[in-house]
């Protein structure tokens, strides 16, 4: 099983066991609201799309209400059971899908007391440091000062580049901590276990 399969597995068994009213990381999300996110992202690329265009937030926002007036568990089974048999999500899915739903477990997992990191084998390590060298410089690019990301075990990552002053002059923001904890950093969320060594203030976050 792919670390995206066994990530949506998790989260759908979790979002079924809390039911449709549980806080999530995601501000103004209940479970309900982050199940229908799910489901609308993988099955209607149409209202998706709403998500980076402007002139489609309407027609997102619709389609939304319509799933959201769905059954809770309907729909998550609906996303759990995987893309629609003929989507081309399907056989992507693990290239896709596996920094969402680790992002999106951890949001609802850690929305809750009494949350500690989890810990990953090798495999799953690499596909998340996959994940994290490929969306962090774009997630940390409006940065006021250069960013460089020191994953646990593997090679440090300049996420932000400023005057060719990365890695040796003062001006320079280190964050260090396990792949998982720095793409959680990343996506902006403040629960990730992090050590961030300048000035923490200075970094900006924006969406992919």
């Amino acid at each position: 099983m792919t670390f995206a399969a066994s990530e949506r597995a998790a989260l759908g068994s979790l979002l079924l066991e809390l039911g449709s009213d549980a806080p999530t990381l995601c501000e103004g999300w209940s479970t309900r609201d982050m199940a229908v996110h799910l489901l609308v992202r993988e099955t209607r690329p149409d209202a998706a799309a709403g998500m980076f265009l402007p002139a489609l937030r309407g027609h997102l926002r619709s389609v939304s209400e319509q799933v959201g007036s769905r059954d809770y568990a309907d729909i998550v089974r609906a996303w759990a059971s995987g893309p629609p048999r003929f989507s081309p999500l399907r056989f992507l899915d693990a290239q896709l899908n596996a920094g969402e739903h680790f992002i999106h477990h951890e949001d609802v997992r850690r929305a809750r007391e009494g949350w500690e990191p989890r810990t990953f084998g090798t495999d799953d390590t690499e596909t998340l440091l996959a994940v994290l060298r490929r969306f962090g410089a774009r997630l940390l690019r409006g940065s006021e000062c250069p960013v460089i990301l020191d994953p646990d075990g593997a090679p440090s990552i300049v996420a932000v580049e400023r005057r060719g002053v990365t890695g040796h002059g003062s001006d320079v923001v280190r964050v260090s901590g396990t792949a998982g904890e720095l793409l959680l950093f990343c996506f902006g969320r403040t629960e990730s276990v992090v050590t961030v060594t300048g000035d923490r203030d200075r970094i900006r976050f924006t969406s992919i």
